[in-house]
């Protein structure tokens, strides 16, 4: 497996930061409850919060190496991300000390003042010590470093160089030997012209081998548009390629992309792609999937199947993928509609209610003027006869659409695009809930609730009463099989 190298970090660093945090919040809460009686708690006490101070740091360092250092690193979290890990990792340090305090029977011995402010003040400390550090390394290092770059420059004469080293005549096995050799995360292609052939044969190898690779905006062949660029070292960047390599979980083999990865590689290969669909799968679909197998082997019989869902994407990240993160179904429609808003893709959207897809129309019309919508069909919520599909296959086809969004919902609109496979021209990609989010009948949760992996709970208060079964529910099986499988490969 090509794996994606991470960084060598200074984690020791943050761990002995949040140790320090610790320690601060602890004689900040005794000075807080004993105020000018600070140095005499010990009395009334006798040295319970030296030995709960100890414990909660030994106990840190399990938590620390089991769930933290399996994080991304601090300086690749945003500010929300990294507030989200604190608080994640304390809660659990919290529950771990009460339990400590029960068993050695000492609980009521304690302040539950001291305890409590405790527990707050470390996720404060912590967070506020690893904002700070995160600024001085971005600061000292002249950004967040999360890339090491092989950038290979194309000549006008066909030749290539690697920056920063002298031209080669090795041919391309140079570049990749240069990778192999664990400096690089990632290899950016720039020339000097649209159609250089050197580039596309660099840029087709790596896709074969499962490297991420980029084109710099001067060499590639495509009108960009916002959401699609990506700032690699000091160049403005697009992505190459999907990586080739797939990440299974629950025997699902999920591709691993960036959402601006992955709707530049389908607007890439509209035409191989066209007859063949796309899967967005979130952990409630991965269960019903762990659970049917016939369901498994639907999602596993597309062109790709995208990770809709942060647990997933983590798991990509904890085996050392680069870059691997979650593309939702509405996030992949929102940059394809914003990167084909002047006609370079035609759209045909089928399912939803009529009202649902007058309101999606007009949306995307007010905000992309010259968007190609070629169609939207609402099909009747029953059993379709075989004339009546027949019918609907008719339409969709005699549209010319490039792009067919499909919104009957998991696991009918999978079940659906397999038995159209080959059948319905274009690529066909099941978003469920997508239209309802672009149509704006369901108001999707902000960015900063998406980024910290709380949209469930978001949409659960919208409708609790469809929704709770399906998220406790799922989410627990999701878990709950995710260490059953870990163990039973142990």
């Amino acid at each position: 497996m090509n794996t994606y190298k991470k960084r060598n970090y200074p984690i020791k660093r943050i761990f002995i930061l949040d140790e320090i945090a610790l320690i601060l919040a602890m004689l900040t809460a005794l000075v807080i409850r004993y105020r000018k009686n600070f140095f005499k708690f010990a009395e009334f006490y006798d040295g319970l919060y030296v030995m709960l101070i100890i414990t909660v740091c030994m106990l840190h360092i399990i938590i620390f190496l089991i769930y933290d250092n399996r994080k991304e690193h601090v300086f690749l979290q945003d500010p929300m991300q990294n507030l989200m890990t604190v608080i994640k990792s304390k809660c659990v340090l919290a529950a771990l000390s009460l339990l400590y305090l029960y068993a050695m029977q000492i609980s009521l011995q304690s302040s539950r003042a001291v305890t409590g402010l405790f527990f707050l003040l470390s996720i404060i400390y912590s967070f506020i010590f690893r904002i700070i550090y995160r600024k001085k390394y971005i600061d000292s290092h002249g950004g967040l470093g999360d890339r090491s770059v092989l950038i290979v420059s194309i000549n006008a004469d066909g030749s290539f160089g690697l920056e920063g080293q002298n031209s080669s005549d090795q041919g391309i096995e140079k570049i990749f030997d240069e990778y192999r050799n664990g400096a690089y995360d990632d290899i950016l292609i720039k020339g000097t012209e649209n159609n250089d052939s050197l580039s596309k044969e660099i840029a087709g190898k790596a896709e074969e081998l499962g490297i991420r690779t980029y084109y710099g905006l001067s060499n590639a062949d495509y009108e960009v548009k916002a959401g699609i660029i990506t700032d690699i070292d000091i160049y403005a960047s697009i992505p190459a390629f999907v990586r080739t390599e797939r990440f299974e979980v629950f025997g699902i083999k999920y591709a691993i992309a960036r959402t601006e990865e992955a709707v530049f590689h389908v607007l890439r290969h509209l035409k191989e792609l066209s007859g063949k669909y796309i899967c967005f799968s979130n952990v409630h679909t991965a269960v019903m999937a762990r659970e049917n197998a016939d369901y498994k082997e639907v999602l596993n019989s597309s062109a790709y199947t995208f990770a809709d869902g942060n647990p997933i994407a983590n798991l990509q990240r904890k085996e050392g993928y680069i870059g691997a993160d979650r593309v939702a179904g509405p996030d992949f429609m929102e940059h394809m509609f914003r990167d084909t808003a002047h006609g370079e893709a035609s759209h045909y959207f089928y399912g939803a209610s009529q009202k649902t897809l007058d309101a999606l129309k007009d949306n995307l019309l007010k905000k992309y003027p010259g968007i190609d919508i070629r169609g939207m069909y609402s099909p009747p919520f029953r059993a379709l006869t075989p004339e009546e599909d027949a019918e609907d296959v008719e339409r969709i086809n005699a549209s010319g659409a490039d792009i067919v969004w499909i919104g009957l919902g998991a696991p009918k609109q999978e079940k659906w695009m397999l038995a159209h496979k080959d059948k319905v021209k274009g690529v066909m990609m099941g978003v469920g809930a997508g239209f309802d989010f672009h149509a704006g009948t369901i108001k999707r949760a902000p960015l900063w609730v998406q980024k910290v992996g709380l949209e469930w709970l978001y949409r659960l208060f919208q409708d609790p009463k469809r929704l709770f079964s399906r998220y406790f529910v799922t989410n627990t099986k999701f878990f709950y099989y995710l260490f059953a499988d870990m163990f039973k490969r142990r």
